[in-house]
């Protein structure tokens, strides 16, 4: 058997990983992380262009394609700093669906797992893509080629609004029917 490694191989397997730690973590833990998810592509964003405005200016070996790639790796890190220290630190807690049944909740589960793994992925690719979400786009994606190259990132990157409005947008819901009740 012939496995070629792609980056639709990567994002299938990325998926596959955040759905079953939703699992592991529970529809509740979840939640936070999607909540974290929320306030870290603010913050790495943010600090991003900080970083991008008044530091890499200043450092001659980071610039052109080095400045590029450290502000990306910069708003990466820390995306991926703030999703942890919300979900293991982050002092608030929810609870969505715990009187319903046990279908329910698992449903409930795998479909923010796949929300969450959504918002994750296309969130690190919109990063490497040269978004800003303050500042709008400056376009590294086309320099590099991995947008061409993957039908997954296409799809991932040109649907971001979609898979960074349906998380909020589930959990509102869900909220509401729970109050409903």
């Amino acid at each position: 058997m012939d496995i070629r490694l792609s980056w639709d191989l990567f994002i299938i397997v990325f998926f596959s990983v955040i759905i079953a730690y939703s699992f592991i973590i529970g529809k509740n833990q979840t939640l936070k992380v999607i909540i974290g998810t929320y306030l870290a592509i603010l913050t790495a964003d943010g600090m991003g262009n900080l970083f991008q405005q008044y530091l890499l200016p200043t450092i001659p070996s980071l610039q052109g394609d080095q400045g590029d790639q450290a502000l990306i790796l910069m708003k990466i890190i820390v995306f991926i700093i703030v999703i942890v220290l919300v979900a293991v630190k982050g002092s608030f807690s929810v609870d969505v669906l715990s009187d319903k049944a046990m279908a329910t909740r698992m449903m409930a589960t795998f479909v923010f797992g796949v929300l969450n793994a959504g918002l994750i992925v296309s969130t690190i690719l919109v990063f490497v893509s040269g978004f800003s979400f303050v500042n709008g786009f400056y376009g590294f994606m086309s320099a590099s080629g991995l947008y061409m190259e993957s039908e997954f990132v296409r799809m991932m990157v040109d649907n971001y609004n979609i898979w960074f409005s349906l998380p909020a947008i589930a959990f509102v819901g869900v909220s509401i029917a729970e109050a409903g009740e």
